[in-house]
């Protein structure tokens, strides 16, 4: 129906209470994820009006010794232009790569 999202959303990420800090304090050195195992992409991962399941995100890395101490930040996201897996057409789109 619209290419640009109009609304704004709450997105929480779950992280080291460390990068939880920088990024409080100097938002402009955000370092995005660059994996190969990133299934989306390349970026920073929001769970969506989810702080629990950004907090359990970020307590499953502690227990695999991928950080220290777990913690959330919250965000106020303007999706704009987004792939939204809930629309069918984005659904069609990633639906070639299903087995």
């Amino acid at each position: 129906m619209y290419d640009v999202k109009p609304n704004l959303v709450i997105g929480f990420h779950g992280c080291d209470a460390n990068v939880r800090d920088l990024l409080l304090k100097e938002p402009n050195r955000i370092v995005i994820s660059r994996q190969p195992y990133d299934w989306l992409g390349h970026g920073l991962y929001f769970w969506e009006n989810n702080f629990e399941r950004a907090l359990q995100w970020a307590e499953d890395k502690k227990r695999r010794g991928k950080i220290i101490n777990p913690a959330v930040i919250g965000a106020v996201l303007h999706l704009g232009y987004c792939c939204d897996f809930l629309e069918a057409r984005f659904i069609r789109m990633i639906g070639v790569y299903a087995i």
